[in-house]
């Protein structure tokens, strides 16, 4: 079914050409005579007049004015337009809050990641370069980066970047009211700049290559947010970029602050992780290093050597440019006997006797505001030392020292490094007053040696002198006749004994060996035979050490022995004798053996005489030993066995 136009009168023809242009359309429109499809054409030209942001009130107008000319019922006519644009209207309002809705999902879900990323690790780059990740995605953005607030430096140092040279993560740093982003952290509220080429705070930064971006969107990143802002909460700042000038809407700068206040207790939290963790492992640094420290101290007794290493490692441990110390005892101020680093110290003689006095540690954080003493400021004038810092050294209630430590830095100690220094001039103090000890000991043991050796030289002079007198004795005596054997006999015990003195004057401690005692038994025996009876003499075995009075009675018992051997088996024919020392487990054995002729077996125990008798009562009684003669086919043998540790533990 077609449609026909229905033409219009001459006389409203007329008045239709002094119609606005809106009016002419509607007036087109309603020449349609079907009145469904001209009610559809209506509500269609309605919509799109709202579209195009036109005013209603225009569209009635124009509305009613056709229908007038056209003779339509007025009243359908205006209807059906505004219907159009009320329904257009209404659309649009269901797109605009379609789009608003899933752009608040999307900032839900992106601050959703937020929060996960800040609570997910205490690795703050980690989780910093998903905040800025994220934020530039949600807020679709071209630039989003985070600085971190530091507290001791008082800087914005740049921690994580989406959109900015990577490089300069780490390097970039900040200060408070510097350029738009410091003014934000200073100030702790936002500033947004639509265009930073117009901006005067603006401050560009080479390393972040950030000139093709125009617009800029700084918030504050503070703890615990508060209308009255404080340095102290806050962490940090973070900032949105974008290539074109942009006004930021309120919307997006109170994501934004929502965005900064979820990441403001990770940052706070993260870098107490890392001062806690930094701090750790310094306490196990200065640990190990006070346990090696212990230990170089505990490596010599040279008071010298020991004191160079204590200044040498006081450095080292404090983190110093030098140390110092000093000795004092109850008459005397303090002495400096110690030093390593740079610069002279004269000057702080007054610190340390107010340490000692005191008998505390003493800090001096700024040496030349420090009025206490003249004199340190003085040093600090001509040394440039700007810090001092002085502690006593104490072994048990005695205070034996002091240990100061000289910085050319402003230092301040805290507290766990004052214990720590104090736990090392402990260490130092015990050491030191080991060495004394040891130095003092070793002293007292040189002069008792020098006393005892020359006791022992004065013993061995007097029994030579017996021993002079009884061979002028024994000389007026007839030869062969008992009296005569038994004073040379006496001149020998008496020689043998006068040759262990003579040993032990020499050596240090009151000891020597059972070789050294052989060896003087052997050489006396040696000058009182003919020089037509060959004998030759072996001293073999262990070095085993005796004490004094075991070396004496091994003196009288090998004499015997080597005498009775000279006597009884190689007196007539010569031959060989062996004196032999050897240790097993803690048991000393002693061999005098000759190969002189065979004689009858001697039984076990059996005296043949004085000497054996001698011999049996010295070991047994005194040495606490064993005798035992024995016979092979060779050698004629006598065992002795004692325990030398017994007699060196006297």
């Amino acid at each position: 079914m077609t449609t026909e136009t229905l033409p219009v009168p001459p006389d409203q023809m007329l008045e239709s050409e002094n119609l606005p242009a809106t009016a002419k359309a509607v007036l087109a429109l309603l020449q349609n005579d079907n009145a469904e499809a001209r009610s559809q054409q209506l509500r269609a030209f309605g919509a799109d007049w709202q579209i195009r942001s036109a005013a209603a009130q225009q569209l009635a107008e124009a509305g009613l004015s056709a229908a007038t000319i056209s003779g339509i019922d007025a009243a359908s006519v205006v209807t059906d337009l505004l219907l159009g644009y009320a329904a257009a209207r209404e659309e649009q309002r269901t797109r605009h809050w379609q789009s608003h809705l899933v752009r608040r999902v999307q900032q839900l879900d992106g601050l959703h990641r937020v929060i996960s990323a800040a609570n997910s690790t205490l690795d703050m780059d980690a989780s910093l370069q998903t905040v800025v990740d994220t934020v530039s995605e949600v807020m679709r953005v071209d630039v989003c980066s985070v600085f971190v607030f530091d507290q001791h430096r008082r800087i914005l140092r740049l921690r994580a970047t989406h959109g900015l040279n990577p490089r300069a993560i780490g390097e970039v740093e900040i200060s408070l009211g510097e350029g738009v982003t410091g003014w934000a952290g200073q100030q702790g509220k936002p500033i947004s700049v639509s265009d930073v080429r117009v901006e005067n705070r603006y401050q560009h930064e080479p390393l972040l290559d950030e000139w093709a971006f125009r617009s800029l969107l700084a918030v504050p990143i503070i703890l615990f947010a508060s209308e009255k802002h404080s340095i102290e909460t806050l962490q940090g700042v973070i900032t949105v970029q974008t290539r074109e000038p942009h006004e930021f809407t309120h919307e997006q700068i109170s994501y934004l602050e929502v965005v900064a206040g979820e990441i403001a207790l990770s940052i706070a939290n993260a870098q107490l992780y890392q001062q806690t963790d930094a701090r750790l492992h310094q306490k196990i640094r200065e640990l190990t290093t006070l346990q090696r420290v212990t230990a170089a101290l505990a490596s010599t007794l040279d008071i010298d050597e020991l004191l160079a290493l204590i200044v040498e490692q006081a450095v080292q441990i404090a983190g110093v440019d030098r140390a110092d110390v000093f000795h004092v005892n109850a008459a005397s101020r303090p002495r400096l006997v110690a030093s390593y680093g740079p610069g002279r110290t004269s000057g702080v003689e007054d610190l340390i006797v107010q340490v000692l006095k005191e008998n505390r540690a003493i800090a001096v954080p700024n040496a030349y505001t420090d009025e206490r003493w003249s004199p340190v400021q003085a040093l600090a004038y001509r040394e440039g030392f700007h810090s001092l810092f002085a502690l006593p050294l104490r072994t048990g209630d005695r205070i034996t020292g002091a240990l100061c430590f000289y910085s050319y830095d402003p230092r301040y100690i805290e507290y766990e490094q004052v214990q720590l220094l104090s736990t090392f001039a402990d260490e130092a103090a015990i050491a030191i007053e080991n060495a004394r000890l040891y130095e003092e000991t070793q002293r007292n043991l040189t002069i008792k040696s020098t006393l005892l050796q020359e006791i022992h030289h004065r013993v061995r002079n007097n029994l030579q002198t017996i021993s002079a007198l009884l061979t002028m004795q024994a000389r007026r005596i007839k030869p062969n006749t008992e009296g005569r054997e038994a004073l040379e006999d006496s001149v020998q015990r008496i020689q043998a004994i006068a040759a262990v003195h003579n040993l032990l004057s020499r050596d240090d401690l009151g000891q020597t060996s059972i070789q050294d005692i052989a060896k003087q038994v052997t050489e006396n025996a040696r000058a009182t035979l003919l020089d037509d009876v060959p004998i030759a003499f072996e001293i073999t075995g262990d070095p085993v050490q005796v004490s004094s009075r075991a070396a004496t009675l091994l003196a009288i018992v090998i004499n015997e022995l080597v005498d009775n051997a000279l006597d009884h088996g190689l007196g007539e024919n010569g031959g060989t004798l062996g004196v032999d020392a050897w240790c097993v487990n803690h048991d000393a054995f002693v061999q005098v053996r000759d190969d002189g002729p065979t004689r009858p077996p001697v039984p076990h125990r059996v005296s043949t005489g004085l000497g054996l008798t001698i011999i049996e009562t010295l070991v047994t009684a005194d040495l606490g030993g064993t005798f035992e003669l024995k016979r092979d086919q060779h050698w004629t043998r006598a065992i002795i066995k004692f325990t030398p540790a017994e007699f060196l533990d006297e």
